[in-house]
């Protein structure tokens, strides 16, 4: 029997409580991951393998995934080769979920927060590649628990599957700097909030009384900024991410908003 604790991200479901932890590897290669299932106030709790599942969009990532987390003493109990074919259920739900995306920012975005939403309890953990200067962070606000550079899968996932079971976050290290929140000036802050109801370039600067050129060099500051490259992955990002990176961090007139999102 071991002593449990609560765990924020953990299940909580007719007072049982499923929490992260991990012990020593009987193989004595380290540690391996366990999550403890907890019942009553007296916060009993037994030990159990973690579920942990894959979704890959080729075979061959997925299968590198499984061996290097099995190569660790760990058991991948479902490998998908897509969202749609992940069978989600309470009786079926992962405890970790490793998804290996391919390029492209703004999808990757979108199916960390499909995922997310569908499985608010389980521990997400994106492996990625190295395409985006803030893609890690843009990973981490669209609700991945731990990111894993395709480089570094057999370094470095079966320790982000200890960590985000023990409850931390974990990214890696050469991105930690980049995990922070953005700090936009009050004019590029204006700037993206026309962007975001669809105005061009020519048009919020003769709203700002700018020369275009400075409106273009303000986007350019701030897309660098936000790790996007473009006005539709701005906006993208603006709309769809937490309050604290969304919408309210631009300067977004109210006068400039219709429901259409356009100029009035």
């Amino acid at each position: 029997m071991l002593a449990g604790s609560d765990d924020a991200r953990a299940a909580d479901r007719q007072g049982v409580r499923t929490v992260g932890a991990y012990r020593p590897s009987a193989e004595g290669k380290g540690t391996s991951a366990v999550s403890l299932e907890c019942k009553g106030s007296a916060r009993t709790c037994t030990a159990r393998a973690p579920f942990i599942a894959t979704v890959a969009d080729d075979e061959l990532s997925g299968r590198r995934i499984e061996t290097v987390l099995e190569d660790d003493g760990m058991r991948v109990e479902r490998r998908s080769l897509s969202i749609e074919a992940l069978a989600y259920g309470a009786a079926s739900n992962p405890d970790v979920l490793v998804v290996a995306f391919g390029r492209g920012v703004t999808e990757r975005d979108l199916q960390m927060r499909r995922l997310r939403k569908s499985l608010p309890d389980a521990h997400l953990i994106a492996v990625m590649p190295e395409d985006s200067r803030r893609g890690v962070r843009r990973a981490l606000e669209a609700g991945a628990d731990g990111v894993v550079f395709e480089t570094e899968v057999e370094a470095t996932l079966p320790a982000t599957v200890r960590a985000v079971l023990a409850g931390q976050t974990a990214v890696p290290a050469a991105a930690r700097h980049e995990v922070g929140r953005p700090t936009l000036s009050g004019r590029e802050k204006q700037v993206l909030g026309m962007v975001v109801v669809g105005m061009t370039n020519k048009a919020i600067a003769s709203k700002l009384y700018l020369a275009e050129s400075t409106v273009k060099c303000h986007l350019s500051s701030a897309f660098s900024k936000l790790g996007v490259r473009s006005r539709n992955e701005a906006a993208d990002l603006i709309l769809h991410s937490d309050p604290g990176l969304g919408i309210g961090m631009v300067g977004l007139p109210a006068t400039y908003v219709t429901t259409e999102g356009s100029e009035q």
